[in-house]
């Protein structure tokens, strides 16, 4: 994985407990790590671990978290998000979760299902903004592009039925026509010679009709190409003359008002205030992150003193008991902190807080080691209080310093702004020498109108030359209609034909041997009751059949007329179609004619054009997954397994997030299409550069898929690194017992063998020992005591050149050990 791609999502010290009866269960405790871009990182652990409740609080399915979660640049932790930043989490980060129904309705349909998520996070309105913004100025300059583009695609459709249409008919004419039914052979030997006409009828239907979605995909794409085309100024008659003669008449209508001077302050002041709205947007941000981050810390510490007091409590070993009571404590006291401090720093940056903060832990350290390093003791509790109230007095001046100083740096950056404009206004009140004279002015204004002449001619003999080749694919679709109808009509001929022969048929059935029931040649000797319900079943065997089939073929019928609602939306979209406005209001008032056409584009196109997008969007995310168009439009339990899977994330990915967080998306999947499910994530999320967070427990899948690994147990991150550094050299405990369950070829003829794992590595790490994350080579860290990691790493030095060494900082448990060995 290359180190150097940015990264996407931070996730720093992250904690999920909960409480239940006055028990604590921490499921995720202080787990950190980051994913880059198109990176997939692998959580793995047996159940319990804390898996799901990392992907589920990243998602705030949990909203009272602690820790801090970082999207994008952006913070996600906090107790409360506002709605923009909430939007802003749904839109660039999903969830694909082991059970597929948990995204799907079953009242809905997969069309239904995956246009929710357009409407709700806003990217269908983003769409629309983006199309219409220019979208009367495309299809004025393309319009006869747009047109013969339309023309050509069609003549090519009708062109590709024909094509194939011609041949069906030539053959099956012939075929019904001189069809009979041959007693040598069996009933379902003589059926086949007639039924092959459905089936060969429906692949050409199906042929046809995925031709016309491919050319109406182009026609979209063909849309997006000419508006990129306009924006770059490549337009398709050449109009720069006037565009040049317009901006100087347009500058001129400044010129003849304003000196340089003033001219030049003009568009500064555009520019300023643009620049002042952005900052005030980004100030607005800044105060809203600060308060979320002084909150997010709040709840660190309560959430600590919860915890500790629960162990105090439950303590039967009066040392730990103090120990307890004295963090407890000074948790209350930076809380208490924490609520006077927040408004008085509230101009502090994220940075900033988390040193202030980090300051203080550390001044509750040392405050530990100084006043509170004391045995268990009568009237322990009030000593403590005592010691706190009299002697506790964290100096946060330096941070009082910076917030003042943040504040003057913005009170002074929105001066400025006002002080630049106020400037820039005096410039252009004062009174000075036009640049130009009305004369100059009349001037230019008249070679805009001869460039528009000039353009208009240009424009004119444009406009023939595309008629005449625009009349000449009318004139062609017009011929190729001519065959298409015929054929049609030749096919409505054929299946009527069809109906006449499988009637023959039935009364074949009738007067046929009763050999001809059996594929064996033999002499057949049954009774006539026999024979007459031998009889009746094939009629209604073969009838049921060919009813099943021709109501198949209705569905092609269906298919093609929201095909045509397709087309018709498409032509909307490209600006081809005379409007309806037009035709009622022609040679009527222009501003009558203005009004309806605002109304025109504004509701009726802008709708038909969203139902396009809509579906262009589903169509294309259902492909992209490997499923056909038609499956939008049926329901979830008409799925297997695999495909309902591949709905989820065609669910998913329809938002283009940012991050993916799967959990277990393949646990319920038959093992046959698990790989399939596996590599299709895989690739999408390399493609498209979006993050992937992999949670499962099949730890062969994670080798496969994962560039890094995050080994969790109850809770706590153990093991992580480069998925071929923790593979080739494991060396936490927990991590070797599970990669014994990881099935080989070589042990393939072996029974199965129960792992039975004995945390005996937990006893070494109970108080006051200090378990902490050590970095044991490049990119492979393991959660320990120093004892411990270094007695894990025994057998590997030997292999590889190790450098043990931990980033974490002193705690309580340090001090507290120091404190009994040097008693």
């Amino acid at each position: 994985m290359e180190n150097n791609k940015k990264v996407i999502l931070e996730i720093d010290n992250l904690k999920k407990y909960f409480i239940n009866s006055g028990n604590i269960n921490k499921a995720v405790d202080g787990v950190s790590f980051n994913v880059h871009e198109g990176e997939v990182v692998g959580l793995i652990g047996e159940s319990g671990s804390g898996k799901t409740t990392i992907g589920r609080s990243l998602l705030r399915l949990y909203d009272n978290y602690n820790g801090f979660v970082r999207l994008n640049g952006k913070i996600i932790s906090g107790k409360k998000i506002s709605k923009r930043r909430n939007k802003f989490l749904r839109r660039n980060m999903q969830m694909i979760f082991q059970d597929p129904h948990a995204s799907l309705n079953g009242q809905k349909t997969i069309y239904s299902t995956l246009k929710e998520p357009l409407i709700v996070n806003g990217i269908m309105k983003d769409k629309l903004r983006e199309i219409f913004s220019d979208w009367n100025k495309v299809i004025k300059m393309f319009k006869y592009t747009f047109s013969k583009k339309t023309k050509t695609l069609e003549l090519e459709n009708l062109n590709e039925f024909n094509k194939i249409a011609t041949k069906f008919v030539q053959h099956w004419e012939q075929e019904l026509n001189n069809i009979t039914f041959d007693s040598k052979l069996n009933l379902e030997d003589n059926f086949n010679t007639y039924f092959a006409y459905l089936e060969e009828k429906q692949n050409m239907e199906s042929e046809t009709i995925n031709a016309m979605y491919s050319n109406t995909t182009k026609l979209i794409e063909y849309y997006h190409q000419k508006q990129q085309e306009f924006r770059d100024n490549n337009l398709e008659y050449d109009e720069i003359e006037v565009n040049n003669q317009t901006k100087l008449f347009n500058e001129g209508l400044l010129k003849v008002k304003y000196s340089q001077k003033q001219l030049d302050a003009y568009y500064e002041i555009k520019q300023v205030k643009e620049e002042q709205s952005k900052y005030a947007k980004d100030i607005k941000d800044y105060k809203i992150i600060n308060k979320n981050t002084f909150k997010n810390f709040y709840q660190e510490f309560k959430n600590e003193k919860e915890l500790i007091k629960n162990n105090r409590l439950l303590s039967t070993d009066l040392e730990f008991y103090a120990y307890n009571l004295k963090i407890e404590l000074l948790n209350k006291e930076a809380m208490k902190l924490l609520q006077k401090v927040h408004i008085q720093l509230r101009y502090l940056g994220f940075s900033q807080i988390k040193s202030f903060v980090n300051d203080l832990k550390q001044y509750i350290l040392t405050f530990y080691s100084e006043k509170l390093n004391f045995p268990y003791q009568k009237h322990l509790a009030k000593r403590i209080k005592n010691e706190i109230e009299q002697s506790f007095n964290f100096n946060y001046d330096k941070y009082i310093s910076f917030n003042t100083e943040n504040i003057k740096e913005i009170q002074d950056d929105f001066a400025k702004y006002d002080n630049k404009l106020k400037q820039l206004h005096s410039i252009l009140h004062q009174k000075d020498t036009p640049l130009i004279t009305h004369q100059e002015l009349e001037n230019i204004k008249k070679n805009l109108q001869k460039a528009k002449d000039i353009n208009a001619q240009a424009y004119q003999s444009y406009v023939e030359k595309n008629k005449s080749v625009i009349a000449q694919l009318d004139e062609e679709i017009k011929e190729v209609n001519v065959i298409y109808h015929g054929l049609r009509d030749k096919i409505n001929y054929l299946s009527t034909k069809f109906k006449e022969v499988h009637a023959n048929f039935l009364k074949y059935i009738q007067e046929a041997s009763i050999n001809s029931f059996y594929e064996d040649d033999k002499d057949i000797i049954v009774n006539a009751k026999e024979e007459k319900n031998k009889r009746k079943f094939a009629i209604l065997n073969y009838s049921t059949i060919v009813t099943n089939k021709l109501e198949t073929q209705k569905t092609f019928d269906i298919e093609y007329k929201y095909l045509l609602k397709d087309i018709h939306n498409i032509n909307l979209l490209l600006g081809i179609n005379e409007h309806f406005m037009q035709k009622v209001l022609k040679n009527k008032l222009p501003w009558l004619l203005n009004a309806f056409e605002w109304v025109y584009t504004n509701l009726y196109v802008r709708y038909h054009i969203k139902n396009l997008l809509y579906k262009t969007l589903i169509y294309k995310n259902l492909e992209q997954v490997g499923l056909l168009k038609q499956f939008a439009y049926r329901y979830p339990h008409e799925f297997s397994g695999g495909q309902r899977q591949r709905i989820v994330i065609a669910r998913a990915l329809i938002t283009e997030p940012k991050i993916i967080v799967a959990d277990e998306p393949i646990a319920s999947l038959d093992i046959s299409i698990q790989a399939q499910v596996v590599n299709l994530l895989k690739d999408l999320c390399k493609s498209k550069n979006i993050g992937l967070i992999f949670i499962a427990h099949d730890l062969s899948m994670i080798e496969y898929v994962a560039d890094r690994v995050e080994i969790m147990h109850l809770g706590k991150i153990v093991e992580s690194g480069k998925v071929v550094a923790i593979y080739d050299t494991p060396v936490h405990p927990y991590t070797k017992n599970l990669f014994k369950a990881i099935p080989k070829i070589s042990n393939a003829d072996e029974k199965f063998k129960n792992v039975s794992f004995e945390l005996d590595y937990l006893e070494q790490q109970k108080f006051p020992n200090i378990p902490k994350t050590y970095q044991v080579e490049d990119d492979h860290f393991v959660y320990g005591t120093n004892e411990q990691v270094h007695e894990w790493t025994k057998i590997i030095k030997d292999i590889k050149t190790l450098k043990i060494e931990t980033k974490d900082k002193l705690s309580f448990e340090d001090l507290e050990k120091n404190r009994k060995q040097n008693k």
